[in-house]
Order: structure tokens, then sequence, then C-alpha cells
């Protein structure tokens, strides 16, 4: 809740009633729709610099809407794309921000890009003043907060979080990056590479036309990696989206938003709401003013962006001989601790014949996918040199044949494969084989690789 405590109280009352008149009647049951199907909403703040310094009420409505609309939008987090405040050295504009805002462990976490509005100056790019009024310390609490950089400073930040059944990489640079802060990002989200990646930044496009800063940015950071989803940025009073392919062949989407106005108040009310649906792989966009509980419903501002393929979590398995009720195998095959490059307890060994009788390990693939698929096995002399390893795939087994003569005691990569979701028999050891030499059945490794 970003006002007082009366209105905390209020809060799930307001947000029924506001649903409804949003919404409709039905609001309730869709919410509840909404929540079994996972679809989640982020929140961008435009420019709120006039806001700050002239309408303060309707930055209050802002987020006031997003804390009352918490639950039934599912609201994950806020991204504020920087010149939160219009002149950096009036404490007023920095109270009437702050008041809006709340602390970011307020119900609704958020994250700033800090603009060219915020800094103390655009030549030294020094962020002093916004330190003070939104430190380092008021972020570290958040169980999403990730780092800074400088480490000591606000300036710029990164968080994660879950939603939609994926993880997520929220990045947050302040205005025109410096080399050494790209540099700082592009070590972040390589650290992170099952995390969808945003980038929350001021300045980076005018529209549909990037300019220095995007281009920089496009070039040196985001192009690069292929957890890239979104840019969100403002700095222009303008709208648009790039979509774009990286160098990895995903489609990243840069949008921008800005609808500041030092003349009137209403166009300085307006926010981004924006829902990703898992389901539809899909994001719904939304230009809304809670203030004025209105839409902007031209193209530039209500529109749905599909095939957002967000990268899958990070998903792995290891399924030993022991296993219990995961390996299978008939009385042909004999148990043996002989060898100290076995995994876990003990391992499982038969000599080879020309007919079918496989051990087999089965594994719960929580979604159709590419897989790696890795074995462990005691390598020896008198082991087979051609032990054939079988992968179910949609398309029919494939067999990977591997001398288990040699590499025993690690992860031996079969390679990558299509696996379908389901719990059942993924990967199997056949003793079919013209090798010579005992068959060894010891541990399967299965991990999602997208």
């Amino acid at each position: 809740m970003r006002i007082t405590k009366v209105t905390r109280a209020l809060g799930a009352t307001s947000a029924l009633l506001l649903a409804a008149a949003l919404y409709g009647q039905g609001a309730p049951a869709q919410a509840e729709q909404l929540a079994a199907a996972e679809n989640f909403t982020i929140v961008m703040l435009p420019d709120t610099q006039f806001a700050s310094e002239y309408w303060p009420e309707v930055y209050r409505a802002q987020m006031q809407w997003v804390d009352d609309h918490q639950v039934a939008n599912n609201i994950k987090y806020v991204l504020h794309v920087g010149d939160v405040v219009d002149n950096h050295d009036q404490p007023t504009q920095w109270a009437n921000s702050k008041s809006a805002m709340g602390l970011p462990t307020d119900d609704v976490p958020y994250i700033i890009g800090p603009g060219n509005h915020d800094l103390d100056s655009t030549t030294t790019r020094a962020a002093t003043i916004y330190n003070s009024h939104y430190p380092r310390s008021k972020f570290t609490s958040l169980p999403s907060f990730g780092g800074t950089y400088p480490a000591a400073q606000n300036d710029n930040a990164y968080h994660t979080f879950t939603a939609g059944g994926v993880d997520w990489l929220v990045l947050a640079m302040k205005y025109a990056p410096s080399d050494a802060e790209i540099t700082w990002a592009n070590s972040v989200v390589a650290a992170y590479p099952n995390h969808n990646a945003i980038l929350v930044t001021h300045a980076y496009q005018n529209g549909t036309t990037k300019d220095s800063n995007g281009t920089k940015l496009w070039t040196n950071l985001v192009s690069k990696h292929k957890n890239f989803r979104f840019t969100f940025s403002g700095h222009y009073v303008n709208a648009g989206v790039i979509p774009q392919a990286g160098v990895n062949g995903n489609t990243v989407y840069q949008i921008q938003a800005d609808y500041q106005d030092p003349s009137t108040r209403d166009p300085n009310s307006f926010m981004r709401v924006m829902t990703f649906n898992p389901t539809a792989n899909t994001l719904d966009v939304k230009t809304y003013s809670p203030y004025l509980n209105t839409y902007k419903t031209d193209a530039a501002n209500q529109f749905v962006l599909s095939n957002i393929n967000p990268v899958p979590q990070a998903w792995s398995t290891i399924v030993d001989n022991t296993t219990a009720d995961r390996f299978t195998a008939s009385t042909n095959w004999g148990t043996s601790t002989y060898s100290a490059q076995r995994y876990g307890t003990d391992y499982r060994f038969a000599d080879p014949v020309s007919a079918s009788d496989p051990a087999w390990y089965k594994v719960n693939i929580p979604a159709t996918g590419t897989y790696q698929v890795a074995v462990w096995y005691s390598a020896n002399a008198g082991y087979n040199n051609s032990t054939p390893y079988i992968v179910v795939t949609p398309s029919g087994n494939q067999v990977v044949n591997v001398n288990q003569q040699a590499n025993g005691g690690k992860w031996v990569s079969l390679g990558n494969f299509t696996l379908s979701a389901g719990d059942e028999n993924k990967v199997g050891v056949s003793r079919w084989t013209a090798g010579t030499g005992y068959i060894i059945a010891d541990a399967v490794k299965v991990t999602r690789i997208s």
C-alpha cells in the first residue's frame, strides 16, 4: 500500500469495486481464472517528473491502483523507467514521489532506472541525491534483490523473480550507461542464462527508432544474450515497439512509452499494465490512467505481443540404479561395487546378448522440450566398448553407442534430444551389441536445454 494505513484497510474492498468498474461484474471470477492459468502482470511507470512536481495526486493514484489490484491482477513488479522527478535539487518533488512509491518492500516490489532529471549532472552522471532518496539499503531486504553497480550505490541494479512458470531477471540501468556499467550488466545477464532478461532504462528509443543510447545498449548488451526478451524505456513523449532478433535468434520486444506534459495534468496519469499469458505465449499491453479511469485504445498504446517464447526454468534430475521406483532391470543384471568410479553405492552389469533385455531409467519430464541426456558409468578394460544407450523421443527411439572402457567416473553426454512430457521410461541401456565386455548401467542425468 502506498498512501495511509486507512487506505490499506480499505484496499480489498476498493479492489473489488474498482475491478467491477473496470472489467465488469464478472471481474472476481476472471481473476480466479487468471490465477489458475498463472497469468501475471507487470506495471511500467513512464516518466513521473511532472506528476512529482505539479500533480502528485495522479502519481499516488497509479500506485494505489497497483496495490489494490495486486491479487486480482497477480501484479509481480513495477518498473519505473526514470525521471522520477523534474528537478533533482527539489526535496518536495522527491517527497511527492516517495509518498506515492512507498518502500520497495511494500506489497508490490519496484525497480527504477534513474533518468537524466534524477542525476546530479548529465555530464558526470553522478546520482548522489537520487541515492539519498532511493538508497540501496531500502532494496536489499527484497527477496528479489540481486545486486547493484557500483556495489554500494543504487545507480544500476538487478532483481530476480519467478512468475508464469519461469524465472525473470530485471536489470535497471541509469541514463546513458557507461562502458563499465555495460560490462557489469553483461556479467549479470550471463550469470542467469535460464532467467528471462528485461532491461529497464530511461533513454533507449523514440517510438520505433533507437537513439544513440539504445543503439549502444542493443549492440553491446541486449542483442548478445539469448535470454533477453524485453526492454522498457521512456524519455521521449512517444510510444512504440521494436521487435528485433538478437544474434542468437531470440526476439526482443523493445517497448517505449512516455506521456509527460508540463502544461496539463491528465497526460501524466497514464501507465502501462502488461499481462503475460504463459498458455497463449502473449503479452497483453494496455495503457491506463487510474486517476481518470480511462484507457488509451489506439494501436500504439493497446496491443498484444505474440510468441514471447520465454526461457524455461532450469531443471535437471538424476536417476541412479538404486533410485526407488525409477530403475528396472531383469534378473540377468547383476550388482557390483567393484569399481570406485561408480555413482552411488553400486552399479549393475550384464553380458552382451543378441536379445532385447534393456535396463530402464524412468524420468518425469516436466514439459516437452529439448534435454541433454548424460550417463555415468565405471570404465574398465573388461567393460563393453560399444554399449547401446536408448533415448525415447517423440519420433522414435534413438540409440547412442558408448565405449565404456574409457571416460568412466564422470558424466558423459549422449547429446540433446526432444523428450515428451510425462513420467515414463526415457533412457535405457541395451544388452544387444556386437561389442565385447560387460555392459554397465549406473546413473543418468537429464537437463532441460529449451
